[in-house]
């Protein structure tokens, strides 16, 4: 019986162990990273070093457009700062005169702080139990020196990942957000693709971990701790950053209010795009208050008067209807007369003589084109505009811009004539004189314009705009015959001061009247060019517009110039 009793002891003995030790197997090994993670979460406390918890927009290259510049924070732990005052494991009694003491070192050293706020914001943290507070950003770096050499415990300093830079690149494409109870996009590539920017999980967390007493645990301190999933929830742009960026560099020195569209003719895809004057995006109520030269407009989509960049469009109506060739003569005396009481100049005063079709777009020659155009006749000159999807305002993945571009011609041949030269009823915008450039200089065939390549949603998918077929608008002769009148422009006409010894260029030069007075009471002009390069192997079409400018071939086509030699340079040929 002893042994029985002895026995079956024994038996429960080794039940109840090999059940504990499988307990604690199960425990250790199978739940034992997720209780770690738990336990760490407990004694922890997370600082989100992003600014805004969105997707990334990037260039074409994979180049970060957002997220790419960090600036150097200053937090403040107010428990771990005042811990001393406290017993160990009580909760700190603490007084006005520390918090009022370690405010004024902090503005000693921040001169943008003031010391009634420090106090006010510290105070506020420890009632509503807040873990730490933020207390300034974009310290410069005497400032964290002169902070980390004070090791004041619970102030620390730490790198905050900002979306956007200050200076305005790519503002008016990849735009603004609103911050509420929760971030929206609210312009440009933020709004369009608000629920995709959304959706990304990646963090930039510190993470500071302490003991049971809510103490900073020795030798652990502060870590920072990166997800790397940045696909998830991004867009990537066709813009090239190398071009952007140098286009935004050339046009903060030579371009103070206007636009710029740089695309790939052979894929329609916009390399670069930029508008002055532009805008810190940190600053948009600011800039909507007192800013006279409404920065906030993107001008690159917005339409004006084109100028003499719309005679490209009826020479191409009046060569594909066959009402005129190359020898077809013109006689300019200075102006065209419609009657006793209207008449239009030339920009030539002394007028251009007897001059052919083939060298009335090179010298852009006014009369010349105001016949021309009473030749095709309102109703087809309006049909290949059409044609020619001049006043599309579609921008593949981007959408519909609105731009208010449009083409309305009243009957009659002087408002025909004026039409003609890209004034009275003609209004476009860069981008579409941009597609209508590559569109010549690609034969006659059209393809929609595009911004984005693709997107990626929350489960790392990508998605691709729907392409759209390509549309053959002008017979090749046609288009060929137009490519040879715009290399002739650049070769010995009024778009000389684009010449490139290096390789050729097609252009044309503009100048438009806005019928505004400056100060000096003289008139406004907007100014133009719009080329592509190389004329005999076109790969990109570019169009500048400058705002009260001189003229097209005095103030933008230097800037097309510039612009040709850093996309050689960038796309070597070959």
């Amino acid at each position: 019986m002893r042994i029985y009793r002895i026995t079956v002891l024994m038996v429960s003995f080794l039940i109840i162990f090999s059940g504990l030790t499988l307990l604690m197997a199960y425990y250790q090994i199978v739940r034992g990273q997720d209780l770690a993670a738990q336990a760490v979460a407990m004694r922890s406390q997370q600082i989100e070093l992003k600014e805004y918890h969105r997707g990334v927009i990037w260039d074409r290259n994979l180049l970060p457009l957002t997220g790419t510049r960090t600036t150097s924070a200053l937090y403040c732990f107010p428990q771990e700062a005042f811990q001393s005052e406290g017993s160990p494991g009580k909760k700190a009694t603490i007084s006005d005169t520390a918090i009022n003491d370690l405010a004024q070192r902090l503005v000693d050293i921040v001169p943008g702080l003031t010391s009634n706020q420090v106090v006010k914001d510290i105070k506020r943290s420890l009632q509503a139990g807040e873990p730490f507070i933020r207390l300034a950003t974009d310290l410069t770096d005497s400032q964290v020196a002169l902070l980390q050499r004070q090791d004041q415990p619970g102030v620390i300093v730490a790198p905050v990942q900002k979306r956007y830079v200050t200076t305005g690149f790519l503002a008016h494409i990849i735009g603004t957000v609103e911050k509420g109870k929760t971030v929206r996009g609210l312009s440009g590539i933020e709004k369009v693709y608000d629920d995709v920017l959304s959706t990304n999980p990646a963090s930039l967390e510190m993470v500071s971990v302490q003991d049971a007493r809510g103490e900073v645990i020795n030798g652990l301190m502060y870590k920072i701790r990166q997800e790397q999933d940045q696909a998830r929830g991004s867009v990537v742009l066709t813009i090239d950053k190398r071009v952007q960026t140098a286009l935004e560099t050339l046009m903060d020195e030579r371009v103070p209010k206007g636009a710029v569209v740089v695309m790939d003719i052979e894929t329609r895809q916009i390399l670069a795009l930029a508008s002055r004057p532009t805008f810190d995006p940190y600053r948009v109520s600011q800039v909507i208050d007192t800013h006279q030269e409404s920065p906030l407009i993107n001008r690159a989509l917005t339409s004006f008067y084109p100028g003499s960049l719309f005679k490209p469009l009826v020479a191409a109506a009046a060569l594909e209807e066959g009402l005129v060739d190359f020898a077809t003569s013109f006689h300019c005396s200075g102006s065209y007369r419609f009657n006793e009481q209207v008449e239009i100049s030339c920009w030539k005063e002394e007028g251009h003589g007897e001059i052919t079709f083939e060298d009335a777009l090179a010298y852009s020659c006014n009369p010349a084109f105001i016949e021309v155009a009473q030749l095709v006749g309102r109703k087809t000159l309006l049909e290949y505009a059409q044609k020619l999807h001049l006043t599309d305002e579609t921008l593949v993945g981007y959408g519909p811009y609105r731009a208010g571009s449009g083409i309305s011609i009243n009957p009659g041949p002087v408002a025909l004539g004026n039409a003609a030269l890209g004034q009275q009823g003609v209004q476009l915008t860069p981008l579409q004189l941009t597609s209508l450039l590559a569109t010549i200089a690609d034969d006659g065939c059209w393809i929609p314009p595009a911004l984005v390549l693709y997107y990626t949603d929350d489960q790392g998918q990508q998605h691709y705009p729907v392409p759209q077929p390509p549309e053959q608008v002008l017979s090749t002769d046609t288009a060929r015959k137009l490519q040879h009148m715009l290399s002739l422009t650049v070769e010995k006409g009024t778009g000389r001061s684009a010449a490139l010894a290096e390789v050729s260029l097609a252009g044309k030069t503009g100048t438009s009247q806005t019928g505004q007075i400056n100060e000096q009471q003289e008139e406004i002009l907007n100014t133009w060019f719009a080329g592509y390069l190389p004329a005999e192997n076109p790969r990109w079409a570019v169009v500048v517009m400058v705002e009260e400018g001189v003229s097209g071939a005095e103030s933008a086509a230097p800037v097309f110039k510039d612009l040709a030699k850093i996309l050689l340079q960038l796309y070597p040929a070959g």
